[in-house]
């Protein structure tokens, strides 16, 4: 929301300049390497696209390879404050450290933004307000939604898989995942031995004098 968004971009901004880049099999590490150099370029390609558009740079936007960093393929923590919900780096999948803070005006404003991109995995909710959590789990279309937690870990155990350009309307996780991998068989035995419909419902009416 606007009312707090000077204060959480400049917590976020500090917390995530407090971040150690390296090994990610290091227990100290906050963030690892990206799979591949395209990847790499990828990300930075967006962080391009990001300030031709017109979205402010708040912290980090560079690839990195000094030092202990050389022979990786990091990309430095980003942050783009200022961004509208049009902007490509809002409405694609990036796949990097790059996180885009779109300033609104309302919660009902901020549910049209989630629902306004054509992906649908994973959304999340900050909030006190019970009601306002009832609303935004009847109102967002995801395939997961988390109330005052981040938006990845708890699905391990839960259908996994998002909603419109996301995934393909399978749930890969959870006992649902099973029936992805069979096929369902229905099965009627009759042990009357006469012949006779499957399904019929057999009352009897009584009529009293």
């Amino acid at each position: 929301h606007r009312k707090v968004q000077k204060e959480l971009t400049e917590r976020l901004v500090a917390r995530v300049g407090g971040m150690r880049l390296g090994n990610g099999l290091d227990a100290t590490t906050d963030i690892g390497p990206v799979v591949s150099d395209p990847q790499l370029r990828s990300i930075n390609d967006y962080v391009k696209v990001g300030l031709a558009e017109g979205a402010r740079l708040a912290t980090g936007g560079k690839i990195l390879r000094k030092g202990d960093l050389a022979n990786g393929h990091f990309h430095e923590p980003t942050v783009f404050d200022e961004v509208r919900a049009d902007m490509r780096i809002a409405q694609e999948e990036i796949f990097g450290p790059v996180t885009a803070l779109i300033p609104v005006s309302s919660f009902k404003e901020a549910i049209e933004v989630v629902n306004g991109v054509r992906y649908g995995l994973s959304a999340s909710i900050f909030t006190q307000d019970v009601n306002q959590a009832f609303r935004a789990m009847q109102d967002i279309y995801t395939g997961i939604l988390y109330i005052n937690a981040g938006t990845t870990g708890a699905e391990i155990h839960l259908p996994f898989g998002g909603t419109k350009a996301t995934g393909n309307g399978h749930r890969e996780a959870g006992t649902v995942a099973i029936d992805v991998f069979t096929e369902w068989q229905s099965i009627y035995v009759d042990f009357s031995g006469r012949l006779q419909r499957a399904q019929i419902d057999t009352v009897e009416s009584e009529t009293s004098a």
